[in-house]
């Protein structure tokens, strides 16, 4: 592992930006290609929180992250969500993609797809969202996106090894503090007061 751990009086690494997501979203994208994907669909979960710094509330409304080689970054997102998704660390890499109560949203993503094509998804997408695209661009194929691309978050950059190092270092010096609490013939209430 790379990076210098900070020290718990000292600041940790700085946050992410938009320029990290935009590098992180295109190499995605160029990964897909290299895998012979014509783009990846990201649900809500760890990956888009990855790939934008996104994470929306759970709902069963379509949000979904279309990248494609070549393409700028695009968010479907409901309307009412669409200020959160704006206002997050990759939101001014992503061109944004609402829809509204009464619109078919699979209609908005399928706009931003071939008719035909084969593109990752991820694996914890809703079976109605993978139908309701699968409707609208019945020609398009969908493979798990942990078998198209495994390594697609295994693989860390400079900045996130730094930051692993970072909160490494912060649960060593917290157990350090932690040995130093007497907790022999003490109740948990007891130990927990200051």
């Amino acid at each position: 592992m790379t990076g210098t751990p900070a020290r718990p009086d000292e600041e940790g690494p700085a946050p992410f930006t938009a320029d990290d997501y935009a590098a992180r979203m295109r190499q995605a994208a160029e990964s897909a290609a290299a895998a012979g994907l014509d783009g990846l669909l990201i649900a809500p979960g760890p990956d888009l929180v990855w790939l934008t710094g996104y994470r929306p509330v759970e709902t069963e409304r379509l949000t979904l992250l279309v990248l494609r080689p070549g393409h700028d970054p695009a968010l479907v997102v409901p309307t009412l969500e669409a200020p959160d998704a704006a206002k997050a660390a990759g939101g001014p890499a992503l061109t944004l993609r609402d829809w509204t109560d009464g619109k078919d949203p699979y209609e908005t993503a399928a706009a931003l797809l071939g008719s035909a094509g084969r593109y990752g998804i991820s694996d914890n997408a809703w079976a109605l969202h993978l139908l309701g695209l699968r409707e609208r661009l019945p020609d398009a194929g969908h493979v798990a996106l942990t078998r198209a691309l495994p390594m697609l978050r295994a693989v860390k950059d400079t900045a996130e090894l730094d930051r692993m190092a970072a909160a490494g270092a912060a649960a060593d010096a917290t157990y350090e503090e932690i040995l130093k609490v007497p907790f022999a013939g003490r109740r948990e209430r007891e130990v927990s007061e200051p």
